[in-house]
């Protein structure tokens, strides 16, 4: 399945690449720097200006709307599977509904001992 033919609210799995952070030496390194990254939850659109980036769904708050999301690189997505359509998703959870339409408010997480240097 293509990015451009998800529906803000489907349910869906990226299969993608990332980068590793394990320890090993040189030759492991070279053979195999990267990890198969399997990520689901509910499509929310693509955003960035000079990157573009997947946003997936994990989580919202019922009162402001805001949702939690895993933004994923489109260039390292390897593969989109479908689970449940947001027609069907939208019986199970509400908020789907003010998805079309509208812009996605994300939640701004802070980094705890992060400062500006």
């Amino acid at each position: 399945m293509k990015v451009e033919d998800l529906k803000k609210g489907d349910l869906i799995v990226v299969f993608w690449t990332d980068a590793s952070n394990e320890r090993g030496s040189l030759r492991e390194h070279e053979g195999y720097p990267e990890v198969k990254v399997k990520d689901w939850g509910l499509f929310l659109g693509v955003s960035g200006r000079k990157r573009r980036f997947l946003i997936i769904g994990k989580d919202v708050t019922e009162v402001l709307h805001d949702w939690g999301a895993t933004r994923i690189p489109v260039n390292l997505v390897d593969e989109i599977q479908l689970i449940l359509p947001m027609d069907k998703v939208v019986s199970y959870i509400a908020e789907v509904q003010t998805l079309t339409g509208r812009r996605v408010r994300l939640r701004k997480y802070r980094r705890e001992g992060w400062r500006d240097v």
